[in-house]
């Protein structure tokens, strides 16, 4: 009996341990491809990628809905030209996942051309399958640092 449990333990990490899981790397490509879909103004990949609940904090403060987000691109309120990520990072906590990173954005904000360094936080949760933006947090980097 205890080797017919040993047997069966073994067999069951060996399944978990060949299941395909995500990295960090994978996070971070999909993080990419998040800043690629609001350079090319993909409204459509965006709203299969953020939540319908998403909190959007931008660096100059102000706090969009999914909604509010998405409309901002459709009206092109904000038209974002470069989203350049110099470094990023991913941690995965389960069903979660914390991306960092620091990136250089251009855009043109109600008329305003608006270039700024900028640290940004997204926190990612994999719901029914799928990872989907959940929160964005960003700040600005002062020129000096």
């Amino acid at each position: 009996m205890r080797l017919l449990l040993l047997v069966s333990l073994a067999l069951m990490m060996i399944g978990c341990a060949s299941a395909p899981t995500e990295t960090e790397a994978d996070l971070v490509a999909l993080d990419k491809s998040w800043a690629a879909a609001v350079v090319a103004n993909d409204v459509a990949s965006l709203e299969k990628l953020c939540a319908p609940d998403l909190i959007y904090a931008h660096s100059d403060g102000q706090v969009d809905t999914q909604e509010e987000y998405l409309n901002r691109l459709r009206k092109k309120t904000s038209n974002y030209q470069a989203i350049d990520i110099s470094k990023s990072s991913a941690k995965l906590y389960g069903n979660t996942a914390v991306v960092n990173a620091r990136a250089f954005f251009r855009v043109l904000a109600d008329g305003n051309q608006i270039n700024n360094d900028i640290a940004y936080t997204h926190v990612y949760m994999k719901r029914d399958g799928e990872w989907k933006l959940i929160a964005h947090q960003a700040a600005r980097i002062p020129p000096s640092m």
